[in-house]
């Protein structure tokens, strides 16, 4: 039986295909590195995730209001905009987060007709357990970087993200 392919073997193969048919190799190195990590990782962060009984579509909401400066509520509908979901969509997610208590949701004291969405407790403790076991494994995958090679990757991925903001991606 043969042996499964290493990343870096699927990876390079991903990379000969591209240049087969005419892509530039430099660019195509970097692009599938980064993409084959972005997809090992959310791989990981899906089980994780599951782990903690928490869906995709419920940590983006977790994330955003845990991002929110206090006292940290948001609407429903910037919650879907985040999400990129249908507002109907949210609500039925808010619905079965505020049943399992990640998340409450009440009145806008300025605006009665408003509804507000914030993180319980139960919600942030949830949000801190999924950051703190992704650091362990993030900060082990980082652990064969140097702290110069790692602040030269920071700086490489960070100008590249601003290139982003200039281009129609």
């Amino acid at each position: 039986m043969a042996r499964p392919r290493s990343e870096i073997d699927q990876t390079q193969a991903d990379v000969a295909a591209y240049v087969a048919v005419g892509a530039d190799e430099s660019v195509q190195r970097i692009i599938t590195a980064v993409h084959r990590l972005s997809k090992r990782l959310n791989q990981w962060y899906d089980r994780q995730l599951a782990d903690l009984d928490v869906s995709t579509g419920e940590w983006t909401v977790l994330q955003e209001l845990a991002r929110e400066p206090a006292p940290g509520a948001i609407t429903p509908s910037r919650l879907a905009a985040a999400a990129s979901v249908a507002p109907s969509s949210m609500t039925h997610r808010l619905d079965r987060m505020v049943e399992r208590g990640l998340v409450t949701r009440g009145a806008d004291p300025d605006n009665r007709t408003r509804v507000l969405i914030r993180l319980s407790e139960r919600g942030r403790q949830t949000f801190t357990t999924a950051i703190l076991e992704s650091n362990v494994v993030e900060s082990d995958l980082m652990a064969s970087l140097s702290a110069r090679q790692s602040e030269q990757l920071i700086g490489l991925l960070e100008r590249l993200i601003q290139g982003l903001d200039d281009t129609d991606l």
